[in-house]
């Protein structure tokens, strides 16, 4: 019997020793990534979901059968030295909790590029799937000794490697084993597909797996100042109740933007804020502004011309904006009202255009919109030459900032809630893909590892529960959260309720026989129950 206790007792040593030792470091302080005992996998696409993907593999209160990062062990974050969001890995020791979680081998580094948004995503697999494996080759973050430790710390380290977007000796060539993207694979065609890949046809999305994730809510974001100055116009109007204080961003006091102006924002037909006339006082929004009797001159721009900080093409975030509000690449008749390019390198303000400015993923969004609210520089993926200046954006509602705030569209605010009653449109289903005939490595027992390891984590990316403890660091004023699990991979609650413990949509762009397209206006899933 001791002989048995005395053997437990060594074994659970020798785990214990084993887990913590599994990841060294180097004299610098650096882990060493040693590939004979780390499944290395590669993730692109969708910007939007990086701060989902982080949570997804790096928190702790991911329930312990969806884990696939062991979190009560150090986890390292390597960022690239630009934006810190473009290109991303995250190494740590593989969760035991979770039975999808392969056991070949006990570390787990999985990269995850986010520049260049969802397409990058979609074409390079496609590419991949019609034998072209030159193009769907591309970048990911390159981990050298010339990284640096950002962030010390014992649970959670911060790496920040060297990194510049047009420079491949920054980075490493590789072919993407997974891509996750805002929308689904068919809407990158026209003026959703990315410069120098071929639009989407049906032929080639018939060549991947494609599963849907979660459905993701999308917002409306503007400088803090805009927000202010449209609480109190709208005050004026009835549109926000007279007891607001400029700045409440509760869901009552939220001040809103309706699709047709959202629309004329985007398609560049608004070029100064002139044009946004305030009731019918028949002043321009700026000019109301301006009036010391209307109170809000502290929150004017140094002039009244239009900002948009938008996503480039092949951005998924752009793609279901397009959707939505442009109902393109939906209908022909969307040509005529395509998003507006950036223009600004050609045009000044002035000159009839708006200013657009084209961002790589949404933390250079972010930053757009936080250095237009204060007339900063930082030059952190966006240069602001202008000032001070009223901008709108395009985020999912992952994102938060004490320079900018969302508004309601149509009168209704982003929260979670409204899109589980069908109130509220500015959402869409993202999905994650892979070539049907994708070699995950050349060894037969590590591309069966790296394939579960795959299914593991897109299985876990759409467990209610995870989207549960995700909202929960994804909070507003106005209501919590930014993402549902889809009712094609989960059972709503009953009656149709919404429930942040457990939160389904119980609509969706899929139907029971027909995959995710959105373009399909969301109906009731599988003949369930909405509720009023």
């Amino acid at each position: 019997m001791k002989k048995l206790v005395l053997g437990a007792a060594i074994s659970a040593a020798l785990m214990g020793g084993n887990a913590q030792a599994a990841i060294s470091v180097d004299g610098s302080g650096l882990p060493i990534i040693n590939p004979t005992n780390t499944n290395i996998l590669y993730l692109s696409g969708a910007s939007a979901a990086v701060n989902f993907i982080e949570k997804l593999i790096t928190d702790p209160t991911v329930p312990a059968a969806d884990k696939i990062c062991d979190t009560t062990q150090k986890i390292w974050k390597y960022k690239d030295s630009v934006t810190g969001s473009d290109q991303n890995a995250y190494l740590c020791v593989a969760a035991t909790t979770n039975p999808g979680v392969p056991t070949n081998k006990p570390n787990i580094l999985i990269y995850k590029r986010s520049a260049g948004g969802s397409a990058f995503g979609v074409s390079p697999i496609i590419a991949e799937a019609n034998g072209d494996a030159a193009a769907a080759a591309i970048g990911f973050l390159k981990i050298s000794s010339s990284c640096t430790i950002a962030t010390p710390s014992s649970t959670f380290e911060t790496i920040s490697c060297p990194y510049n977007k047009d420079d491949l000796t920054t980075q490493t060539l590789h072919i993407p084993d997974f891509g996750i993207s805002d929308v689904d694979p068919a809407q990158f065609t026209g003026d959703n597909a990315p410069a120098g890949f071929a639009n989407v046809t049906s032929a080639d999305v018939a060549k991947l797996n494609v599963k849907s994730a979660s459905a993701v809510a999308f917002g409306v974001p503007v400088t803090l100042n805009l927000f202010k100055v449209l609480q109190a116009a709208q005050k004026t109007t009835g549109e926000v109740p007279s007891s607001c204080a400029l700045g409440d961003a509760t869901e009552a006091c939220l001040p809103t933007l309706n699709s047709a102006q959202i629309a004329s924002i985007h398609t560049g037909s608004w070029a100064d804020w002139e044009q946004l006339k305030v009731g019918t006082t028949g002043q321009g929004l700026f000019t109301w502004a301006s009036d010391a009797a209307n109170g809000v001159t502290a929150y004017l721009p140094d002039a009244s011309y239009v900002h948009l900080c938008r996503r480039e093409n092949g951005s998924g975030t752009q793609a279901q904006s397009n959707v939505i509000f442009l109902a393109d690449p939906c209908t022909a008749a969307a040509t005529a009202t395509t998003p507006q390019a950036d223009l600004t390198a050609d045009f000044a303000e002035g000159d009839g255009f708006a200013m657009v400015h084209e961002n790589n993923t949404s933390g250079s969004v972010s930053n757009c919109l936080d250095e237009l609210q204060d007339g900063t520089d930082a030059v952190n993926g966006f240069s602001n030459v202008w000032g001070k200046r009223w901008a709108v954006g395009i985020q999912s509602l992952e994102k938060k900032s004490s320079k900018f705030e969302f508004v309601k569209v149509d009168g209704v605010a982003p929260t979670l809630a409204n899109i589980v009653k069908g109130k509220y449109k500015d959402w869409a289903e993202n999905t994650f893909q892979y070539g049907i005939s994708h070699v995950f490595s050349s060894n037969s027992t590590e591309n069966t590892a790296l394939k579960k390891l795959t299914d593991a984590v897109i299985k876990s990316a759409g467990a209610p529960e995870v989207m549960a403890a995700l909202n929960s660091g994804f909070t507003h004023t106005f209501g919590n959260g930014s993402f549902l699990a889809v009712p094609s991979n989960y059972t709503p609650e009953a009656n149709g309720a919404y429930n942040s413990a457990r939160p389904v949509s119980p609509y969706s762009h899929a139907t029971s026989s027909s995959s995710v397209n959105a373009c399909r206006v969301p109906t009731i899933y599988n003949n369930g129950d909405a509720k009023l």
